[in-house]
């Protein structure tokens, strides 16, 4: 007897079995911190200095603008609404997922640049961790750890990612490419933007499980 074709999930959905691949790669990027920050901060930080040019640090700017969680909210917020006026699930899904995995990765990179206030590599004290802690309220010089535009840029790639997976090498290029900005820039150390990845994939990842969680039992 020929399977009905089960409706209770549209096509093109990205609510799926999740891949664990993604969340395997966190525990190794935390593992690899305190490496980065013993012996490949500070040498970074004074190469970096010594390549920049103007042409390089106006295309990092460029660059980086694609990680700010304004503009990585507003093309999941414009995902969302092309999905509700086209009437097309998959978009309306990846741009609700994909905000939320934003928010997420935002409120906990905001939450632990505070905890662990550390300040930026051409700030006072470059790379110490709690400085004049708490930090809240205490300048941008202070909350070098961990890069929020790489969370950012990881938690949306992340859901991208398992939505249109033939453009996966895009998406996380495109987050790989906000990081090395970020370092480019000197507004971070390679284990700030690291951490972020880490934690950006982690949101991302988290979402789209409780999403998926939460359409299989009808609690949408």
């Amino acid at each position: 007897m020929p399977r009905l074709h089960d409706r209770s999930k549209p096509s093109g959905s990205i609510v799926r079995p999740f891949d664990s691949k993604v969340l395997s790669y966190t525990p190794l990027l935390f593992a690899v911190l305190p490496f980065l920050v013993l012996y490949i901060d500070g040498p970074v930080k004074t190469f970096i200095l010594s390549v920049q040019s103007d042409w390089g640090l106006m295309v990092a700017s460029a660059i980086t603008a694609l990680g700010y969680g304004p503009v990585a909210a507003a093309v999941a917020v414009t995902l969302l609404v092309i999905g509700l006026k086209a009437g097309k699930h998959r978009e309306a899904t990846v741009g609700k997922f994909g905000l939320l995995a934003v928010i997420l990765g935002g409120l906990s990179s905001q939450i632990m640049k505070n905890l662990f206030c550390r300040s930026r590599p051409l700030a006072e004290k470059s790379g110490q961790f709690f400085v004049d802690f708490p930090c809240l309220g205490k300048g941008s010089g202070l909350i070098s750890f961990p890069s929020g535009h790489s969370v950012t840029a990881f938690a949306l790639a992340c859901v991208l990612s398992r939505a249109y997976p033939r453009w996966t090498f895009l998406f996380y290029g495109l987050a790989v490419l906000v990081a090395l900005s970020r370092i480019y820039l000197a507004k971070h150390f390679p284990s700030d933007v690291v951490a972020g990845a880490a934690i950006g994939l982690l949101a991302g990842w988290i979402v789209c499980r409780f999403a998926a969680f939460s359409l299989v039992h009808g609690h949408t």
